[in-house]
């Protein structure tokens, strides 16, 4: 007989339960705005009924956004902590069971919200901070898989299609691991970071790279490949640069 692994947590319960609530909160808020508009337009202005019913797309996507941020709000909510480390694929761990929670609801934000939001890519630092990140000043992102697990400090920038991984399947089991990148720092595009990573002060990862898990870039310098290795130094030119 195999060992009970235990049962793993209802999650398309829980998100169906969390597409339910949002709807019912964001329905008065979409009412609303279609009283007010009949209001200002009908009443006050003393324009035509068409006109109210005309702009029935924008209370569309009133109500379409009501809908995202609430959902955001409560996904947010129901975050769990997690413990970095490597543990058995077991359901009845409590680590592995919040895990599996939080990935769930992050998923669900990033397609009903959209990833970035509005279609706007600066906003993405805002919603990734929302979800836990730690993210310092003037810090670019494209998408991480767990942002709770990601630290940024100022001016550091991952740039357009790349991947920051925070988890992966390791020995049959569930790693999860920090990523942390420092002051400055530049991630060039469509590269991708694996778990446990640690990127110096202004070091570069070239485009196209892979850095390897639990990797360790030091401050200034210049790493390329796949798996990506240390090319050169940085330091003689921020020399020059201060």
């Amino acid at each position: 007989m195999g060992s009970d692994k235990g049962s793993p947590p209802n999650l398309l319960l829980k998100l169906g339960a969390n597409i339910f609530l949002a709807g019912i909160l964001s329905i008065p808020f979409s009412v609303l705005s279609a009283v007010l508009a009949y209001y200002i337009l009908v009443e006050a202005l003393q324009l035509p009924l068409a006109v109210v019913i005309g702009l029935a797309p924008v209370y569309y996507l009133i109500a379409k956004w009501c809908f995202r941020l609430f959902f955001l709000v409560l996904a947010r909510a129901q975050l769990k902590p997690v413990e970095e480390g490597h543990f058995e694929a077991d359901f009845r761990n409590s680590n592995v069971r919040n895990w599996l929670v939080n990935i769930s609801l992050v998923d669900a934000v990033k397609y009903f919200v959209g990833n970035p939001p509005l279609g706007q890519t600066f906003l993405r630092p805002s919603l990734y901070k929302f979800l836990g990140a730690k993210l310092g000043k003037t810090v670019s992102l494209d998408d991480v898989t767990d942002p709770y697990l990601l630290e940024m400090e100022d001016g550091a920038v991952a740039g357009g299609h790349s991947f920051i991984v925070t988890h992966i399947s390791r020995n049959g089991g569930l790693y999860l691991k920090k990523v942390k990148i420092g002051r400055n720092a530049l991630i060039g595009i469509r590269s991708t970071i694996m778990p446990g990573v640690e990127v110096g002060e202004g070091a570069i990862v070239a485009a196209g790279s892979l850095v390897p898990m639990d990797a360790k870039i030091p401050p200034y310098t210049l790493w390329s490949g796949i798996p990506a290795r240390q090319v050169k130094s940085l330091k003689e030119e921020a020399k020059d640069q201060t």
